[in-house]
């Protein structure tokens, strides 16, 4: 396949392109794929925009690629990042691709399924379009685990695949009845009258963004992935750290009102709290909301069969962190 039919390279807003090179010691270039526009890439974006991925020796370039593309494109060597953890990364790698999922950016999803007003519950909604940024993603399969905590059987709803940017304008033509939304589409969804019916992140928890590479560059490019880690993580301390640069970033990257910005970073920075390290628990809930969804119930899934910690305890302990 070729490369232009896998992906779009990143040209929104300067948000970049590549970095630039030091005349006296050129930096190491890495390629990493991300799924979304959304507030789950802040950390991404805040390393590209405040050069904190130069500060650690790297060039890097994000691509944005949908996660069914995404991981194809890691396992043949198209992308050598993947910025994303979750139900859809974790079900490749049980499915044969020797990857691992080395950081977390949240510990805690933010989506609310929003509906069209004339929909007064969550069992109206049977047999109507829902749409989601993924289909076997993260949004999808833990919509699914929410739908059963309240007592639905999931495959009485339909879903359809959209963009990030798709899906409320979907919502409000009428194309889909309702949409699985996160921050800041989720508030301007109710602002515009749409009725939340149902609170998924606080039914499913498990972790939303992080980084999965392959096992090899585990393997033989370590102290690469140490930097792309402690840039991330760096990142994402800087965020919690200054309110004022961080709107502002959400607001130019997300293309948000201020008022609108704002809101978005006091939710985001609830979820992002944390040392980046995996957690056995943040696993344990994807691979429960893969299960949960039909997949992989015939075996029991180990912590070191889709999750390596060693580097990110390695970068928390070096920033700082109490790691035991």
């Amino acid at each position: 396949m070729r490369k232009k039919k896998l992906w779009t390279s990143l040209t929104l807003a300067g948000f970049l392109v590549t970095s630039s090179v030091s005349a006296q010691e050129p930096l190491k270039k890495v390629r990493i794929a991300y799924p979304d526009n959304t507030i789950c890439c802040l950390p991404l974006i805040a390393a590209l925009q405040w050069k904190i991925f130069e500060a650690n020796g790297l060039q890097a370039e994000i691509i944005q690629i949908r996660s069914q593309i995404a991981y194809p494109a890691l396992s043949s060597g198209e992308v050598q990042y993947v910025a994303g953890v979750g139900p859809a990364s974790v079900s490749a790698t049980l499915r044969g691709m020797p990857s691992r999922a080395v950081w977390f950016a949240t510990e805690e999803l933010i989506y609310s399924l929003m509906a069209r007003p004339e929909f007064q519950n969550v069992k109206d909604l049977r047999n109507k379009k829902i749409g989601l940024t993924g289909i076997g993603g993260t949004s999808h399969v833990s919509l699914q685990v929410a739908l059963e905590a309240v007592g639905e059987n999931p495959k009485n709803f339909v879903y359809i695949g959209l963009g990030g940017s798709q899906q409320l304008a979907a919502l409000e033509a009428g194309t889909i009845e309702a949409a699985l939304l996160s921050p800041p589409a989720l508030y301007f969804a109710k602002k515009r009258g749409f009725r939340d019916l149902l609170d998924v992140g606080s039914r499913v928890k498990m972790p939303l963004g992080g980084l999965t590479v392959m096992v090899s560059t585990l393997r033989n490019r370590s102290d690469e992935l140490k930097r792309v880690i402690k840039s991330l993580q760096s990142a994402k301390q800087e965020i919690l750290k200054s309110r004022e640069k961080s709107v502002a970033l959400t607001s130019s990257f997300l293309k948000l009102d201020r008022d609108v910005a704002e809101d978005t970073y006091v939710v985001y920075r609830k979820t992002v709290s944390g040392n980046g390290i995996p957690t056995h628990e943040g696993i344990d809930q994807i691979i429960k909301s893969l299960q949960a969804a039909g997949q992989f119930t015939d075996r029991k899934v180990m912590f070191d069969e889709v999750a390596d910690d060693r580097i990110a305890k390695e970068v928390a302990k070096e920033l700082g962190y109490k790691v035991q």
